[in-house]
């Protein structure tokens, strides 16, 4: 099995200088692969992760600070729903005579 190689076979160039410009073209877009990969890939990657765990943060720390807010309002529908019980039914109100 041949192995995996970066550029093109050598049969195809029977000129060294042609072989040369081969080897230079295979180099030049090895680097531009690699340039690609860590200017542009590493960068963008590194924006989505950083932003994605910035908001899980930002998550966090708005359900942490609903916390008290919840509180607040459950004691006060608690307080609000004490005054609103069924009163006995001598004190209740009837909507009308008979």
């Amino acid at each position: 099995m041949e192995q995996l190689r970066l550029g093109l076979p050598p049969q195809d160039a029977h000129n060294p200088l042609s072989r040369m410009l081969f080897g230079s073209l295979t180099a030049v877009l090895g680097l531009c692969a690699v340039a690609l990969a860590v200017f542009v890939l590493l960068p963008l990657l590194g924006i989505i992760v950083s932003a994605a765990v910035g908001g899980v943060i930002l998550a966090l720390a708005g359900i942490v600070m609903m916390v008290p807010l919840i509180l607040v309002a459950v004691t006060v529908q608690a307080f609000l729903a004490r005054v609103y019980t069924r009163k006995p039914s001598t004190f209740r109100m009837r909507p009308h005579w008979r």
